[in-house]
């Protein structure tokens, strides 16, 4: 569904990716984890056209995207929930997804896909009249994932979607993705807790300093030494 092909990338003149490549397939969890500043971010913006690298390629279902910017990339399927949340605080959790879905025409389809996080998350539901900045940190992830389901993705990108938050929360969270993925919606999940992802997902790779490090089936990473020395704390 989406290749990266050998990108390189950053922000003016540093150069953040040196030649990353991964894939992800169809109604896959793929896991893209590693340490603060490894360029895991950098990465999800490339995808979603925020930024341009400067050699290498990205495809999506067959097609090169990067010559589209955000807007274009949006339609053919790729929806982010973005580090940071970054949802409207002074908009309800209504307007938010309202916001999320502005591609949708349909109205009767627009309702159907409201119901259908209502029912993926029900505190949303709960609290659909309240402004989005009255949440809590869990609830506010809750939405940014909600708003990013709106436009319908055949790939959903979500970025740290465990950053600041309880773990009992983030744990019911992560049971709502693989929820999200066995509906048929393609997951890539950035995340430093690298043994939170790994147990979701069924692929991973592991990124350090701008590269990929390790890569290869979750199940058999989770045994591999380096990752239990370097990342798991197990000795």
């Amino acid at each position: 569904m989406l290749t990266i092909q050998d990108i390189y990338a950053g922000y003016d003149k540093a150069v953040v990716l040196h030649g990353i490549s991964l894939d992800i397939h169809p109604n896959e969890v793929v896991a893209l984890v590693g340490p603060n500043g490894a360029g895991k971010s950098t990465t999800i913006r490339c995808i979603t056209g925020e930024i341009k690298p400067v050699k290498g390629d990205i495809r999506f279902c067959g097609n090169s995207i990067l010559p589209l910017s955000p807007d274009k990339i949006v339609p053919l399927g790729i929806s982010c929930s973005p580090e940071g949340r970054n949802i409207f605080g002074n908009l309800t959790v209504f307007e938010n997804l309202r916001m999320g879905g502005f591609l949708v025409r349909d109205k009767n389809v627009l309702k159907e896909r409201i119901d259908w996080i209502f029912n993926l998350f029900p505190r949303l539901k709960e609290r659909h009249k309240q402004l989005a900045e009255s949440l809590s940190g869990g609830e506010q992830q809750m939405l940014a994932i909600g708003r990013a389901l709106m436009s319908g993705p055949r790939l959903l990108l979500l970025d740290e979607p465990s950053l600041g938050i309880a773990p009992v929360i983030v744990d019911s969270i992560y049971e709502k993705i693989t929820e999200i993925s066995q509906q048929g919606t393609s997951v890539l999940v950035v995340e430093q807790n690298v043994g939170l992802a790994l147990e979701i997902a069924q692929r991973a790779y592991v990124m350090e300093s701008g590269k990929i490090h390790h890569s290869g089936m979750s199940a058999d990473l989770l045994n591999d030494r380096y990752i239990l020395d370097t990342y798991l704390g197990v000795k």
